[in-house]
């Protein structure tokens, strides 16, 4: 799982720690648009729904390669989130990184991120019959996304100790 051996320390120094939670806000959204079922591609909507696809991968490329330049710990996309501990690990990695950034005042929201971890935490729970995490309240502060993050976390950790359903 490379994004957690990457976050592992967790430290980074300013600069790079909002580079960093930028770049997995813009590699969330490019995944969100890759999973959602989109129209037919004979109509419009299903040409705007690739271009957005397009327009977002391009966006993420984009940052990842002047990040992947700029500093000296490459990120590495993470591939797969389809495991209570694998997704509670990238959680607890995010969570952290976010901390970071909480008192930066132009830190944003991370919309695309949250959805993310939310998509995969209702697969996993699917994938184990069991009932999905409720979300809270939606927000728009970074510190309403930590606590959604470690309730993630917790969700993770309770749901790991818990055999798979047949």
């Amino acid at each position: 799982m490379p994004d957690v051996d990457l976050l592992s320390d967790g430290k980074f120094d300013p600069t790079q720690a909002m580079d960093l939670a930028l770049l997995v806000d813009l590699e969330a959204r490019w995944e969100n648009l890759r999973v959602t079922a989109s129209p037919s591609m004979e109509g419009q909507p299903g040409l705007q729904m690739l271009a957005a696809k397009q327009k977002a991968y391009d966006a993420f490329r984009s940052k990842l390669a002047a990040y992947n330049k700029r500093y000296r710990t490459t990120h590495l996309p993470e591939l797969l989130l389809n495991t209570p501990a694998r997704l509670g690990l990238w959680c607890r990695a995010m969570r952290d990184l976010y901390t970071q950034v909480a008192h930066v005042p132009q830190a944003p929201f991370p919309a695309n991120l949250m959805e993310k971890a939310y998509r995969w935490a209702d697969r996993v729970a699917e994938k184990r019959g069991k009932c999905r995490i409720s979300r809270s309240n939606p927000s728009s502060t970074l510190q309403a996304a930590i606590l959604d993050l470690e309730a993630l976390i917790q969700w993770c950790a309770d749901l790991a100790t818990v055999a798979p359903a047949a």
